[in-house]
């Protein structure tokens, strides 16, 4: 897997329709739903803000469990999962943004499911964007969580092509910090699982920052002014 990263703590994520979609959905551990019908900012202005961090990670899906091409395996699907932490403008805490991007058209895999890891403890709130700009072709129709907490399953109901893009679909939390690690740090960070209609699937560390709290922010600038007016 390659990962590519942004950072950019101005970038907003806003978009702008009319139409009717439902509302997030607070998922408590070992909660299941299937009415995820997305959702715009225009409903729930706490879906607006700026994007703290955004990286995608590159992943393959062979026939055989991380075959990686040996032993005859095929290729079955080809993509990239981007992940952006979104701080919203209204509460401060992060909105985790995932989509799966640029698939390999010429493959035969389509996307059943994705579970990512790392929310034990924290509360989620579930839905994907459906702004009329908003990117992609289809969002979940499902989600689960597990009886732990700590996993999150997104459920495409076998309506993403192989082609096609997914829509953000997202998880909302109640925290302003983030703590993930990512390739650097295996483990530390959230794990994403991406399952295959056909069964087969692959496991890779999400890429992730530590995003510190607004107000840790602001202390550390304001060391940082202390140092410099010392050494003038």
């Amino acid at each position: 897997m390659n990962g590519t990263q942004i950072f950019g703590a101005a970038i907003a994520f806003t978009c702008g329709s009319t139409l009717f979609a439902g509302d997030v959905v607070d998922l408590q551990p070992g909660d299941f739903t299937n009415e995820l019908s997305g959702i715009m900012n225009t409903q729930l202005s706490e879906l607006i803000g700026s994007t703290e961090f955004q990286s995608t990670d590159s992943f393959e899906i062979w026939s055989e469990p991380q075959g990686a091409g040996k032993g005859g395996a095929e290729l079955l699907y080809q993509a990239s999962f981007m992940t952006r932490i979104v701080r919203s403008n209204e509460t401060g805490n992060l909105h985790f943004n995932y989509r799966i991007v640029t698939p390999n058209a010429d493959l035969t895999g389509m996307v059943s499911h994705v579970e990512i890891s790392g929310f034990a403890g924290l509360q989620t709130r579930v839905e994907y964007r459906n702004e009329l700009t908003a990117p992609g072709a289809e969002g979940p129709v499902a989600a689960d969580r597990s009886i732990d907490g700590d996993i999150l399953n997104f459920d495409f109901g076998g309506n993403l092509e192989t082609s096609e893009e997914s829509k953000f679909f997202f998880a909302m939390l109640d925290t302003d910090t983030f703590l993930g690690g990512g390739s650097e740090n295996a483990g530390v960070g959230p794990v994403a699982t991406v399952y295959l209609l056909s069964g087969e699937a692959v496991s890779f560390n999400v890429t992730g920052p530590i995003v510190p709290s607004p107000g840790a922010i602001s202390l550390l600038s304001i060391a940082g002014l202390i140092t410099v007016r010392r050494r003038r």
